[in-house]
């Protein structure tokens, strides 16, 4: 029952949309009417300041943490669980309540569910995502190469430093969040919708 409530309190947290709300407090304006029409913390930088972009971002982030504090707190301790109660929020931003079910890509969302689960590879998800930004975030190559990284550096912060049981654990709840953010992203799915036509 706990974790049930868990998930509609993540997918609630993950609706509040700061991007539409800073960006409607101070413009008066629509962000998803305006720059590239993403409810995002990068449309809101380009589009209103970069400063109100980055506190965009934070609350992006923290509301992927909260659910899950929250879920420690109720006394659910497993990974996976905590996961699932994660993406909830990630989903929540997908498809906001409180945007007629739409929303932003999750990116940052994310990575609070890394930051909270995972901490020592938080900085590396953050350089990973902005270098392949940087280079091509569409390359099979480069999202190949990102997460072979990632794994990597993963087995060396968790499998050496740790033991190899919580190396398993993150590396499943890892799995879950990639598979998971690539099946709730608007952006892809829309994408493979024009490639069925």
């Amino acid at each position: 029952m706990e974790i049930v409530l868990c998930v509609i309190i993540g997918y609630i947290f993950g609706s509040i949309s700061f991007s539409y709300l800073f960006t409607y407090l101070l413009t008066g304006k629509d962000i998803r009417e305006i720059g590239a029409g993403n409810p995002g913390a990068a449309n809101v930088a380009r589009t209103v300041g970069k400063q109100w972009g980055v506190l965009v971002w934070i609350g992006d982030t923290v509301k992927g943490v909260i659910p899950m504090v929250l879920a420690r707190d109720l006394g659910i301790h497993n990974i996976i669980m905590l996961t699932i109660i994660g993406i909830s929020a990630i989903l929540g931003h997908c498809y906001s309540l409180l945007l007629q079910f739409k929303g932003g890509k999750g990116a940052a969302t994310s990575g609070g569910v890394v930051l909270f689960l995972m901490p020592i590879l938080f900085p590396l998800v953050i350089f990973l995502w902005f270098l392949a930004q940087k280079i091509n975030p569409r390359s099979p190559k480069v999202i190949i190469l990102s997460v072979s990284f990632y794994f990597l550096c993963m087995f060396f912060a968790y499998g050496l430093r740790v033991n190899m049981g919580v190396f398993l654990q993150v590396s499943a709840s890892s799995l879950l969040l990639i598979i998971s953010g690539v099946l709730i992203n608007p952006a892809f799915i829309k994408e493979m919708g024009k490639k069925k036509i």
